[in-house]
């Protein structure tokens, strides 16, 4: 194993394992959550969401993303550097939420919830506390180290119970959410900044800014083609609709995101450092990136596609009954979803990996072209229907990346759909299934039953087939090992 491979695989048990013990914890605390806040709450708060991600496409910068991906000349320059984009991702950030107190009653007014002016300024401190620890959070990634970052996960599922629900129980408003997210993030903050080996210096350079700028600014455009992109059909839903809609639509998004992520966090954060050290090898990128993405697909898709058969289950268990309006939101969202994590960001993290972060900015704005009529036209037929046209979008999306990665490294398009096609085959079984099933599964346990016979013969079908099998063995050997050597430290 080379020395690449072995840092790969070191971040990759320290990421899986984070995740593994984040959700023994998260749907426990979902759970509580969801029975004890209205849709309301989860609108406002998304409200105050939309705010934030927006401001911090200009604290940000790129700035992350150029640590990660820039090969420095040496530690001083590297250092240099970092401590540029450190002061000016601080600094920009306390404008922008000075700007924010300011104006915040016509922001409530744009966003369509006036009476959340206060909310939107306190929720909005976390701007200047996410900058302050995302500078050191690109450190972590660009060596590999998932360490701290375990520990800081660890400190936040801690802060959710013994902070988060005891201030839902007392408060049961929105505000319990807010207070909870300054806390974890002030928290992530100073632990991050104790724990990492660089520590901010009183140096600034104009000249290196500027340097760094030719990378960023393709940056900052992407991700505010992105941010329109994800976030204008919640900016409509929140016009257009209730607040009770807005909590329903983005909690359905969420709640996907969230069962997905308990398998795609600890892939993710490793593909564009892993690329990056790759750039200047192609072929051997190419085989990175085909063997990453299967060792991903195994388990991603079939969970995507459980999230979709079985949608009405999973939100009673997780939401409530109050919440049961959402669950063909989430079935839908999960179904592609899980396409998106499996193609697109596999491909995304590859062009800033090559130093080419128009192409990210040329796709954005191809796909922003269909997205943005898309919504606006579909949501004057109603809510359900700009949902599942928002959501069929990412289809194109997905097509853009398959042809952009075959004309950038010659990654051929049914090379990435061939990778995975025994899963997709194993998914193919479990849809037959469950509709095989399903007039004999009207109850809870009936219904779990069918699901646990979904996933036997998922993995029956991958195991039938030797290379599957033994990518599988290999998995289970790694996840097993590195959670005992983990627990013996």
């Amino acid at each position: 194993m080379n020395s690449l491979e072995s840092k790969v695989v070191t971040a990759t048990k320290w990421s899986a394992l984070t995740e593994i013990a984040s959700k023994l914890v998260s749907p426990i605390s979902t759970m509580i959550l969801a029975r004890l806040l209205t849709p309301e709450a989860y609108g406002a708060v998304a409200t105050t969401t939309i705010i934030i991600s927006f401001a911090e496409l200009f604290t940000d910068a790129g700035f992350q993303r150029y640590i990660i991906q820039h090969d420095f000349t040496d530690d001083d320059d590297r250092d240099k550097s970092i401590n540029v984009a450190f002061w000016s991702n601080l600094v920009m950030s306390l404008i922008i939420w000075g700007i924010i107190i300011t104006f915040r009653y016509p922001i409530a007014r744009i966003v369509g919830s006036p009476g959340l002016e206060t909310a939107i300024a306190v929720a909005c401190a976390a701007i200047p506390i996410a900058a302050f620890s995302s500078i050191q959070s690109a450190i972590y990634k660009r060596n590999l180290n998932f360490r701290v970052p375990f520990i800081v996960r660890m400190i936040g599922i801690g802060i959710t119970f013994f902070v988060t629900i005891p201030l839902v129980f007392w408060l049961r408003n929105y505000w319990a959410l807010i207070i909870s997210n300054l806390i974890q993030g002030l928290v992530a903050a100073v632990t991050l900044t104790i724990f990492s080996d660089w520590k901010p210096k009183l140096y600034y350079s104009f000249k290196r800014l500027k340097e760094m700028f030719g990378f960023c600014i393709w940056i900052i455009i992407d991700q505010f083609l992105s941010w329109t992109n994800n976030y204008l059909d919640i900016f409509i839903a929140g016009k257009k609709f209730s607040q009770h809609t807005l909590g329903i639509y983005k909690t359905s998004i969420n709640a996907s995101n969230k069962m997905l992520g308990m398998f795609s966090k600890s892939f993710i954060p490793l593909l564009l450092p892993t690329y990056s050290k790759l750039q200047n090898d192609v072929p051997q990128l190419r085989a990175t990136m085909l063997k990453m993405q299967k060792h991903f697909s195994i388990i991603l898709l079939p969970v995507g596609f459980i999230i979709f058969l079985y949608s009405d289950l999973i939100t009673k268990i997780f939401l409530g009954n109050q919440w049961t309006e959402a669950a063909p939101l989430i079935g839908i969202w999960g179904l592609i979803h899980c396409f998106s994590l499996t193609i697109n960001r596999f491909c995304s993290n590859a062009y800033v990996a090559l130093n080419k972060p128009h192409i990210s900015v040329i796709l954005s704005s191809l796909f922003a072209i269909v997205t943005i009529p898309t919504i606006l036209i579909s949501s004057q037929y109603g809510f359900q229907t700009m949902f599942v046209a928002r959501t069929l979008t990412k289809l194109w999306l997905l097509s853009l990346h398959l042809i952009t990665i075959f004309l950038l490294i010659s990654l051929s398009p049914f090379k990435v759909i061939g990778n995975i096609l025994p899963e997709l085959m194993g998914c193919g079984v479990m849809i037959a299934i469950t509709y095989s099933l399903s007039e004999f599964c009207d109850t809870i346990v009936l219904q779990t039953v069918s699901m646990t016979i979904c996933f036997a013969a998922y993995f029956g079908i991958l195991f039938a087939i030797r290379n599957e099998r033994f990518i599988i063995k290999n998995l289970w050997r790694q996840t097993v090992k590195s959670i005992i050597g983990k627990f013996r430290q």
